[in-house]
């Protein structure tokens, strides 16, 4: 693959599965050993199955979620971009009972790339600051 075809990659993690909500597309952009490395727990998830299940746990409490790649930029085996999230706390998530409040998640998402599909990510997103937003930690 090239680097224009890693950065399509990206935009369809992006679209298909957090937008849609399509988690049988992760069987076609991820590897069977897809690593990904999170600020959320568990800080490590292994394979497509735990994947699909941070997917539908997000997406079940932030049912309207919505997000655009703000950047993205490819090297080699490597995609990154930056992306911004929008959702809205309809459901339970992480303790925290539905609150019904807007919230924004912002960060970025570096990627390797191995035979066409993602084999590991690693998320740097603004977690604090997104949990602060739910009222499940308090504000420093």
């Amino acid at each position: 693959m090239n680097t224009e075809d890693n950065k399509a990659l990206a935009r369809r993690m992006q679209e298909d599965v957090w937008n849609e909500g399509n988690v049988d597309a992760v069987d076609d952009l991820l590897t069977e050993g897809f690593v990904q490395h999170s600020p959320w727990e568990p800080s490590e998830l292994r394979g497509r199955a735990e994947f699909k299940e941070q997917i539908e746990a997000f997406r079940a409490a932030f049912p309207d979620l919505h997000g655009t790649i703000d950047d993205v930029i490819a090297e080699g085996d490597t995609v990154a971009n930056r992306f911004t999230m929008h959702a809205t706390h309809r459901g339970e998530f992480m303790g925290v009972e539905p609150t019904g409040t807007e919230v924004e998640l912002v960060g970025t998402i570096f990627a390797r790339v191995e035979d066409g599909r993602i084999a590991e990510r690693w998320v740097v997103d603004h977690a604090l600051g997104f949990l602060e937003q739910l009222g499940a930690v308090s504000e420093r």
